[in-house]
């Protein structure tokens, strides 16, 4: 199966979302939210802008990371050092970041504990550089607990559930099988509109495509091989 990205409704809007960041003037508000359940393709879709854009930085928190481990670890993705004192983290970003700007994209920044996104606030109020969260929906609450963050939220982007188009494209591009209408719409429907889950899922029906000598899959066929998700009912 091909490793690709799909223009989906999601894609297309954060696509926006990058643009419209990239063009903010120093000195204004440039923070990204990204929300929606996990496997909606927030984490894709980042990483996919990433490789196509030299000057975007992507990290990936991890749970429980202090002060010093975050502004390292983001330090080594911008700069290529890491030092050992927070404050000359944070300095080397500052300057950095005010040379040569760049967009961070802080992707499962649900994990991070408020405090590390205020260090976030003073690197992009000092340079200017766009700052890009993504994460689930606890992110939200995160960001309402300090006003002075969410009034910096300039692009606020929520990705919905796949959709059965999503689907029988991504199942098409992916795979080159053709779904049908029924198909689609179960697919979806069993994956809960989890796009990793429907990814899962193609593989699979790639698999018994091949087995069969087919490149249609029926609603039977994907009926017999896409199973429910745990604590779902049979579509």
């Amino acid at each position: 199966m091909k490793n690709v990205i799909i223009e989906t409704a999601n894609v297309g809007t954060f696509r926006a979302a990058m643009r419209s960041l990239a063009d903010t003037e120093k000195g204004q508000p440039g923070f990204g939210l990204v929300v929606g359940q996990a496997g909606r393709g927030k984490t894709m879709a980042a990483r996919n802008h990433y490789a196509q854009n030299p000057s975007t930085i992507y990290l990936r928190a991890w749970e429980g990371w202090t002060q010093a481990a975050f502004l390292g670890a983001l330090c080594q993705q911008v700069t290529g050092r890491s030092p050992h004192s927070v404050s000359a983290s944070k300095r080397l970003l500052v300057q950095a970041l005010d040379a040569t700007p760049a967009t961070l994209l802080i992707d499962e920044a649900d994990r991070l504990h408020i405090s590390r996104i205020e260090d976030l606030r003073d690197i992009h109020d000092e340079t200017g550089a766009p700052v890009v969260l993504i994460g689930e929906e606890e992110l939200l609450g995160l960001l309402g607990e300090r006003r002075r963050i969410w009034s910096r939220v300039t692009q606020d982007v929520r990705f919905g559930p796949v959709t059965p188009e999503d689907a029988a494209l991504f199942t098409m591009q992916a795979a080159g099988l053709d779904l049908d209408p029924d198909a689609c719409r179960l697919l979806v429907d069993r994956a809960d509109g989890d796009f990793r889950l429907v990814r899962n899922a193609v593989q699979a029906l790639e698999s018994a495509a091949k087995a069969k000598q087919t490149k249609t899959v029926t609603v039977a066929m994907a009926a017999s091989i896409v199973k429910p998700r745990p604590g779902r009912g049979r579509a």
